[in-house]
């Protein structure tokens, strides 16, 4: 059975988010895990104290979290998958602390979320926390979801790399068992700086294509453009369902979390994001 979490600020584009989950995994059989983090503190001439279970503070935002995940869970048993089960978690944390520890004690095997948070002042932060959630998770892979997304089938996976670094096999396992899955097309996207590859470049490259070998794929190359504009116009003009980058130290993520462009993950407007964390 497959484990999904689901953080979820109560908002549209989280609600979408959930949707593509549950229709990326139809078929299935999936544990869904509804999660909404809530912050409370209470301050006191002293120091700043983090409010337990019984203090009125910290009931009134636990209880509205309740709420706002029963209402979820409803809405998705109303669909009548009987594949599918759901479970709501309300946590007085830290998104990406609360992430780390059910990643680690449910097993999750994939995070998926939406880009974008309500406009009031509890979604306010959302879309930077789902950067976040993408450079700092490095235990379990994440799928973005923009508010643009649905899910309509996977027929073109855009693969984005530099080549730089070697990828085991089993660290592409998320994108290789989703192109399995649907029988999709993953085109390896290279952003090079000059015509020529390097030696070590050259080797990666092809050990790239030993690993792609139960899959259908093509290799494709940008040169002298940067990185976020060719990675988007490429997945525009191919109408690709999902866009896949590894997080690794010198990858083509890595360099792009630094620019201002992806902080607002804005050229990922209307392609949902896969990001794998290959260890160092």
């Amino acid at each position: 059975m497959k484990r999904i979490l689901l953080p979820t600020d109560f908002s549209d584009n989280a609600w979408n988010a959930i949707n593509y989950a549950t229709e990326l995994y139809k078929n299935e059989e999936c544990m869904f895990y509804i999660l909404n983090v809530f912050k409370v503190y209470s301050y006191s001439t002293v120091n700043m104290m983090y409010p337990e279970a019984g203090n009125p503070v910290y009931d009134v935002a636990y209880k509205e979290s309740q709420k706002g995940i029963s209402d979820i869970v409803r809405r998705l048993v109303f669909a009548k998958n009987p594949r599918h089960y759901f479970e709501g978690i309300s946590k007085n944390n830290f998104l990406t602390d609360a992430i780390n520890y059910l990643v680690e004690e449910k097993g999750i095997d994939m995070i998926v979320m939406g880009t974008k948070g309500a406009g009031n002042t509890r979604g306010s932060n959302y879309g930077s926390n789902a950067v976040t959630v993408m450079e700092k998770i490095t235990s379990c892979p994440v799928i973005a979801v923009p508010s643009e997304g649905e899910f309509l089938g996977l027929k073109e996976i855009i693969f984005a790399t530099s080549y730089e670094i070697l990828c085991e096999k089993n660290e592409l396992e998320p994108l290789l068992n989703l192109a399995g899955k649907f029988n999709a097309t993953i085109r390896i996207l290279h952003i090079r700086k000059n015509e020529e590859l390097t030696e070590i470049q050259v080797a990666n490259r092809r050990l790239l294509e030993d690993d792609m070998t139960d899959t259908k794929y093509t290799f494709h190359s940008l040169t002298n453009i940067e990185p976020a504009v060719g990675i988007s116009c490429f997945a525009e003009s191919r109408d690709a369902d999902l866009i896949a980058l590894v997080n690794r130290k010198h990858s083509i993520l890595h360099r792009l979390m630094k620019k201002p462009v992806i902080k607002g993950i804005t050229f990922y407007s209307r392609t949902p994001l896969l990001v794998m964390h290959v260890q160092n």
